[in-house]
């Protein structure tokens, strides 16, 4: 019941928008050549949003479970985007492109 909720909310705000939320799996890329924005919820369960600059590919490189749900880790260029420490909730994380 929880995950139809965040895919109906998820929906609505994609459509609101007119943008498409785009969730790419484990070891999958997508590309920003007019940039965008990250949307999610954190480790800590906090509401986290990050602009996309344009540039080359970001990937999702990394998922691991952590208190029993499963976080997304991101790459661009090969180094941890947008830091280190940025993981988001994989089923609720959303990259909008412009």
């Amino acid at each position: 019941m929880r995950g139809l909720l965040v895919l109906a909310a998820l929906m609505a705000s994609s459509s609101v928008f007119g943008q498409e939320c785009i969730r790419p799996e484990w070891g999958k890329c997508v590309s920003f050549p007019n940039g965008g924005r990250h949307t999610g919820t954190s480790i800590q369960k906090e509401k986290i949003e990050a602009e996309v600059t344009p540039g080359p590919d970001i990937c999702v490189v990394n998922e691991e479970e952590i208190g029993g749900y499963t976080f997304a880790r991101f790459a661009r260029n090969g180094a941890p985007w947008p830091n280190a420490d940025w993981a988001a909730n994989v089923d609720d994380f959303c990259f909008f492109k412009k």
